[in-house]
Parts: structure tokens; sequence; C-alpha cells
């Protein structure tokens, strides 16, 4: 049994923080031993923490079991800390953040109230230059009322940029449709973008009008957690580290290179143990990073 820091927002901001792109992160930190633990990954990552007062409650744990079939994931969420915000004191904190170039909402915030109204309310009422990006990263095992959850998404997809999904992802939201089928689901809910990922085999984008595929190298995979996160971070870091808006999601060329070197970074991810992204000094040579 190991302990790893982790968690889909979590993972994204620090890949963003560790590319050297500024990052804050919005959630409850228990003052247990986790909590420290997670304060310290943050620091360690460059990420800001948007709410630093410690919270009594216990931090939010996931038990992983890796597989052949990839992770299988068992949650503790109840009465955690993750959970247990005031809505009125994080929107006022998000208020204050400047420049607030993108939003990101994913996984369990998706899901686990009072954060998962909350999330859609920060997005609903984001500014029309801030970039949104929604991860469903869906686990089954921990939605209570599945059409709820995925009315939700359908909801958020309306003000949502990009959205990212896996082909599992796609077979839960969308149960009745074939991938190509659900992922235009997306883009007709609102979506300017959608990012399918499914494993080792090519990512694929749509927009509506324009489609492409992304390769991914051969990797020698170590562990495949935070992996999709890191493709978020990695493309949320190559997009606003360029100072690019959400109209700039309308030029193919852009959005293929963003992709790809958001590909690299998930790659890189994969190589190593736990959910832990490469840093900036990874990857300034690397093609579409040599900008760093």
């Amino acid at each position: 049994m190991q302990a790893v820091v982790g968690g889909g927002p979590l993972n994204v901001a620090r890949t963003i923080g560790r590319l050297g792109a500024s990052a804050h992160f919005v959630s409850g930190i228990s003052n247990d031993a986790f909590g420290s633990l997670v304060r310290r990954a943050l620091d360690d990552s460059q990420v800001r923490i948007t709410l630093p007062q410690p919270l009594a409650q216990p931090t939010t744990l996931a038990v992983v079991q890796l597989g052949p079939d990839g992770p299988r994931y068992d949650f503790h969420l109840r009465d955690t800390a993750a959970f247990c915000l005031e809505p009125a004191a994080v929107i006022a904190a998000v208020a204050k953040i400047p420049r607030l170039g993108a939003l990101y909402l994913g996984t369990l915030g998706l899901l686990v109230e009072p954060m998962a109204s909350l999330g859609e309310t920060l997005v609903t009422k984001a500014s029309r230059d801030t970039l949104v990006v929604l991860d469903p990263n869906c686990r089954p095992s921990a939605v209570q009322d599945p059409n709820g959850y995925r009315a939700r998404v359908t909801r958020l997809c309306a003000r949502a940029d990009v959205v990212k999904v896996s082909t599992e992802d796609l077979a839960y939201l969308f149960p009745d449709l074939t991938e190509t089928e659900g992922s235009r689901r997306i883009l007709h809910d609102g979506a300017r973008c959608v990012i399918v990922t499914r494993g080792a085999e090519p990512v694929s984008v749509l927009h509506r009008d324009f489609e492409f595929t992304i390769e991914v190298a051969p990797t020698e995979v170590v562990d495949t957690v935070g992996a999709g996160d890191a493709l978020v971070g990695g493309f949320l870091a190559w997009w606003t580290g360029r100072d690019l808006t959400r109209q700039h999601l309308d030029e193919g060329t852009t959005v293929a290179g963003a992709v790809a070197g958001a590909v690299e970074i998930s790659r890189l991810n994969c190589q190593r143990s736990g959910a832990s992204p490469p840093r900036r000094s990874d990857v300034a040579h690397s093609a579409g990073w040599d900008w760093l």
C-alpha cells in the first residue's frame, strides 16, 4: 500500500504549475497528515492554494487497485475536506484571482455536493473571456444518480469550450450512442471542441469545422494513473502560456499544436509511478514546448 497525492483537479493544477504556467487550486484541504501531503505537493508544483484555511474534516481518499484492465477506484467521500465548502466564500475567492484565463472542472467535482452545484455556478458565471475546460472523467462507482449526473454534464457542455472525454466516459454518458455520435452530441450541446482519448491509441479532436487525430508515440508505461489529467493540464499550460483565447479554438492548426503538446505531457506522466506530471525542465527541448 502506498499513499500518493492525487485527484483530477489537483493533478491538473500540478501539471500546469510544473510546466511554469499559473495555477490556482480551489478545494478544501484537511489539517490531517494527508492534508499536509497535499499542501506540500501543491507548493512543490508552484500551485497557489485559493482556500488556505485548513479544515477539520478528513482528507478525501481514493483507493486505487492496478490491474491488467487498468486502475479500479474505490472512494471515501462523505464529510471529507475537499467537499466541505462554503459557496459564498469560494465564489468570492475565485473572483479575486487576477486574469482568470481558464477554469477547469472535472471528476468527482461534478457529482459530490456542495461542490457539484458550486462548480456549475462558477462555470455558468464565468466571464466570456474565460476558457472553460470540462473533464467528466466518469467514476460510475461513485455516481448515485446517473440520470442527474448526465443532466449536469449536459448543462455544463452548454458553456464549456473544451470537453475532454475518454472512450469509457462516452460509453457511460451516452450508452445508446456510438463514440462518434456521443462526441457530436457534446458539440451539439454547446461545446466548441471535444478531445477523445483511448489509451495508447490516437487522440481524436472534433470541432464543428474540423476533425483530426494525434498519434501517441510508443511508450514504456509504468502507470496510467493521472494520464488524462496530465493531458488536460498540458493543454491548459500550452494554451494559457501563449495567451490564447476561446476564439483561437476555431483555428485547427493551433488546436492541433496544443493537443500534440498535451499528449506528450500525458505520455511522460505514464513513464512514472503515481500521478507525477513532468516539469518544465523535462520538456523544454521537446517539440511544441521549446518556447518554455
